[in-house]
């Protein structure tokens, strides 16, 4: 006797016609019992082919015979792909049927279309031949997008593991927008919902998409000449578009009706272990803990595949970030990133970054920007070195203005091109390899030192965090006080890192004719500081500690003592110099305490408020030195940006904030901007 069945019962012949009678004889059949299809139910969806042992112990454990069992699954893969197909076959019948729907509607409107800026009064029925135009137009881009289905239905093909059962489309028959034209990756609009309620196929799609820009990139870093070709104004790499079209995409292709294209590519040697360089990348945590000069903000949204372990190759995540320019002028860039990693041979590492429509629920935002395929070869060097080839491809809605004095500045690559990206790179690895070097020991001097360390990294982290508050809360006021604007925000200050109540933040950003290489050098003088630091007293300060973060002289934490505080204050400092500029952030902090954190006595976790200055060239005049060297002098202008944060009230609450106290802020910050710009002969 031959039994079988799917979930309630039935039969079927195996492959090879075993078991089958010739004769006519009626069959006889053995309905299973709830609790064996239960059984086999559980297994299936585990394993739907099981072996002869597998087929064996379930028959032990049913009480079935071994080919009951070879059949029942057999039946119920039969049946499982039926419904599968059915499934699928609905699916694309609504998706044909929606679309012709669509044609039909866009066909009778363009019967009676008018012109939809002057309406029917002005406008008048379309021609005969405007028709035509129109026409062609939708059969050029309904040629796009059948290309686009064909190629989303492999992948969907690839991922069920057969070919999709479809009705056929006429080309003629499909509708599209210009939206839809502009936006690259979102064209498969009607795939939204599938994907949607079925994550593993976004997930393939999201796998495709960066293999295919991973393979553009590793062109894009290994090929110089024709590809990239030297800018005119500045000594950098940009990408020759027309041969970058015939060499490496035939398609031009723009998200925004006024777009702009940034293309960058540079080189260098920093100073951190390659293995550990590739580890701070896929770590957008430590990520952005490690430059805050740069990303305001990075988390993982997804971790799609983690990599080997021995060398992360093959990790590919989906990573939210904001990038910025440390300015309340500066709007911050947005990405919804895959970033994929890849060793293409031993000790050389490719990451890529290129920006991805993501489906989530709160993937709306607004953005102007977005990220062609990105990223560096990250390549080992002899004593814990590393070269680093970083390129850089964004489109930009040129819609979206650029405040005048950054204008140069961000439209030559300069603010968020690969120069940056290396420089801030060198400057960064090497302040954490002297940092590292510096806390070895583990004496009483070692512990002051690290906590230290800490706390000027969390002082540094705490002012680039503040510029992307300015426009974003609830309290916002702008002071054009004698021409110098003044940017002020009022936050609530809950951080375990910061004084607990209402902050006031103010900031100011403006230009002076003067290379940054001396702006910095007037900040950081100690016999000129009272000229602009309220906390001097109109004294001047002695240097009564410093630890070194790298080889420029002024790359540095320090202890600032004035000579006449105001109160028992002593300043505790961060500077810093790289290719593209500068800052110097401090704090003031409670004589007790300070010495307890250098002395290694205390804790690190003081609570501070970060205020200081950024500075970068204004692009006018700039002239780069070579990637691996020391920061030389600049003709030009620069960019001063000063921000400061002030305790308002110890309370939460912004009743008990006095309007005065903010006033006086206004004032201060004012006055600092006028002694800069008097410094360097500025106009007011």
């Amino acid at each position: 006797m031959r039994s079988g069945g799917s979930s309630g019962g039935g039969s079927a012949c195996s492959e090879d016609n075993e078991g089958c009678d010739s004769h006519t004889q009626k069959k006889s059949y053995h309905r299973h019992t709830p609790d064996q299809i239960q059984r086999l139910e559980g297994f299936y969806k585990q394993c739907a082919h099981p072996d002869e042992k597998q087929r064996r112990q379930l028959g032990i454990e049913l009480g079935l015979e071994p080919r009951q069992i070879k059949f029942w699954f057999q039946n119920k893969r039969t049946q499982t792909k039926a419904q599968n197909e059915r499934s699928d076959n609905n699916t694309l019948r609504a998706e044909n049927d929606r679309i012709r729907s669509e044609n039909i509607a866009i066909k009778e409107a363009l019967k009676n279309v008018t012109c939809g800026s002057c309406g029917p009064c002005g406008g008048g029925p379309v021609t005969d031949e405007e028709k035509n135009q129109i026409c062609e137009k939708l059969k050029q881009e309904n040629i796009e997008l059948q290309k686009e289905y064909n190629r989303v239905s492999s992948i969907l093909a690839k991922f069920m593991g057969r070919p999709l059962s479809r009705p056929e489309l006429n080309v003629r028959d499909v509708a599209t927008s210009n939206e839809a034209i502009r936006n690259l990756n979102s064209k498969n609009l009607g795939l939204t919902d599938q994907m949607k309620a079925n994550p593993e196929l976004e997930k393939l799609l999201m796998a495709e998409i960066a293999a295919s820009a991973m393979d553009e990139l590793i062109k894009l870093l290994k090929v110089d000449q024709p590809l990239w070709i030297k800018s005119q104004t500045e000594e950098q790499y940009v990408l020759d578009y027309d041969c970058y079209y015939k060499i490496v995409s035939g398609t031009k292709e723009s998200r925004y009706l006024n777009s702009r294209m940034e293309s960058s590519k540079d080189a260098g040697v920093v100073a951190m272990d390659a293995r550990l360089l590739v580890d701070l990348y896929l770590d957008p945590d430590k990520w952005v803990d490690l430059f805050p000069t740069v990303f305001s903000k990075a988390r993982s949204i997804s971790i799609l595949k983690a990599g080997l372990l021995e060398n992360r190759s093959d990790s590919l995540q989906l990573i939210h970030e904001q990038m910025h320019v440390l300015s309340p002028l500066m709007r911050q860039r947005e990405f919804y990133v895959l970033r994929y990693c890849q060793q293409i041979e031993t000790g050389t590492w490719v990451i890529m970054d290129v920006s991805y429509d993501f489906y989530g629920a709160s993937r709306v935002f607004p953005t102007f920007c977005w990220k062609y395929p990105s990223g560096c070869m990250i390549e080992e060097m002899p004593n814990g070195l590393s070269r680093v080839t970083c390129v850089e491809r964004v489109e930009i809605d040129d819609s979206i203005l650029v405040h005048p004095i950054y204008e140069v500045f961000v439209k030559s690559t300069l603010a968020f091109g690969a120069k940056r990206w290396i420089a801030t790179l060198q400057r960064t690895c090497e302040r954490y390899s002297f940092l590292k070097e510096a806390g070895r020991l583990d004496d009483q001097l070692g512990i002051g030192r690290r906590g230290m360390i800490m706390l000027a990294s969390k002082m540094i982290k705490s002012y680039c965090s503040t510029f992307k508050l300015f426009g974003k809360l609830d309290f916002h006021q702008r002071s054009e006080l004698t021409n110098n604007k003044v940017q002020i925000t009022v936050y609530k200050s809950t951080s375990p890192d910061q004084p607990a109540g209402i902050v006031i933040l103010a900031a100011s950003s403006f230009w002076v004719p003067t290379s940054p290489k001396r702006v910095f050098s007037f900040l950081n003088d100690h016999s000129t500081r009272a000229q602009w630091d309220i906390l001097c007293n109109g004294g001047q300060v002695s240097e009564v500690l410093q630890i070194p973060t790298g080889h420029y002289p002024s790359n540095l934490i320090s202890i600032l003592q004035p000579q006449n505080p105001f109160e028992d204050l002593m300043i505790f400092q961060e500077s810093a110099v790289d290719q593209l500029g500068s800052f110097i952030v401090y704090a003031p902090v409670e004589t007790s305490s300070m010495l307890e954190v250098a002395t290694g006595i205390g804790s690190p976790h003081v609570p501070i408020l970060a205020s200081g200055f950024s500075i970068i060239p204004d692009g006018s005049d700039w002239k780069a030195a070579p990637s691996t060297s020391s920061m030389r002098p600049r003709s030009g202008g620069s960019v001063i940006t000063a921000a400061f944060q002030i305790l308002g009230c110890s309370s939460l609450s912004s009743e008990d904030l006095s309007l005065t106290l903010i006033s006086r802020t206004e004032a201060f910050v004012s006055r600092v901007v006028c002694v800069l710009k008097s410094a360097f002969n500025s106009p007011s």
